[in-house]
């Protein structure tokens, strides 16, 4: 049996460059690992399953697991299955890339589960037709991006940073946020690796916001309760906040709390 851990993300910077003939489109983003994370166990068995914490889940090729263990096990041409077991704890919809991360824990794990070995190029072409987050997931840490977010750049570790992490109790689909994407934008920004933390930016925000007021709410909720910075991850719901320390973030969590039970005091990892 192999228990794994699959960390969430956040994203400190986020601009859309451009778009792809195909309709994806191209990013500027840096992606970080937090401690928030679902976790995995693989058992050898005959035949793929995969059953699920959280019931509302679908537990077929809809599921990104399951896609990826398909999609792994054509790809190496093997006879062997594997029962795996997702315990659930990033929420849907949230832009921490929860899904993505499940995938890549698949990619990573079942080659060590069946004993075969498979090259990370081959690993990495698998994990772009999956989604555009599963690439990172391979690598994790902090890492700059561009393309539809599979050219990877790792950039040095930051110190420990400490963050609380809001869940509005709402989702917000991919697809929705992209669809509301007009280019060229007024005024693009560009990535300033040197104010990472201290200059956060995500396009999303200009483009969600207004449709889901309470986000700007919560990411308010946040810099009231003492947050240094905060920002929405990915193409939301969730919004992050820093915090100076592990103690500074236990009080901004208490402020937070009161309105949003879903929030977790996480670090970087």
């Amino acid at each position: 049996m192999i228990r794994i851990a699959a960390p969430a993300k956040i994203n400190f910077f986020l601009e859309i460059t451009g778009r792809c003939p195909d309709g994806y489109h191209t990013l500027s983003i840096v992606f970080q690992t937090i401690s928030l994370g679902d976790e995995l166990v693989f058992e050898p068995a005959q035949d793929l399953s995969l059953t699920c914490s959280d019931s509302t889940l679908p537990t077929d090729e809809r599921n990104l697991v399951m896609k990826a263990a398909l999609r792994l096990r054509q790809a190496l041409e093997e006879s062997q299955g594997a029962k795996i077991h997702l315990e659930k704890k990033v929420p849907m919809g949230a832009g921490l890339g929860g899904g993505s991360s499940d995938a890549a824990a698949v990619l990573k794990t079942l080659p060590v589960l069946w004993g075969r070995r498979i090259s990370a190029s081959a690993l990495k072409t698998i994990a772009v037709e999956l989604g555009a987050d599963v690439p990172f997931f391979l690598k994790g840490g902090l890492c700059e991006a561009s393309g539809i977010g599979e050219k990877l750049t790792p950039l040095p570790s930051l110190p420990e940073t400490w963050l609380v992490v809001a869940y509005p109790g709402f989702g917000v689909a991919t697809k929705e946020a992209y669809a509301r994407v007009r280019l060229p934008f007024p005024n693009p920004r560009a990535l300033d690796i040197s104010r990472l933390t201290t200059d956060l930016f995500n396009r999303f925000e200009d483009l969600v916001f207004p449709v889901h007021p309470e986000l700007p709410r919560l990411k308010q909720k946040l810099l009231q309760a003492g947050a240094s910075a905060a920002l929405m991850s990915g193409s939301g719901s969730a919004v992050f906040g820093l915090a100076s320390s592990k103690a500074h973030g236990e009080q901004i969590l208490t402020q937070v709390q009161k309105t949003y039970n879903q929030a977790w005091l996480v670090h970087t990892l």
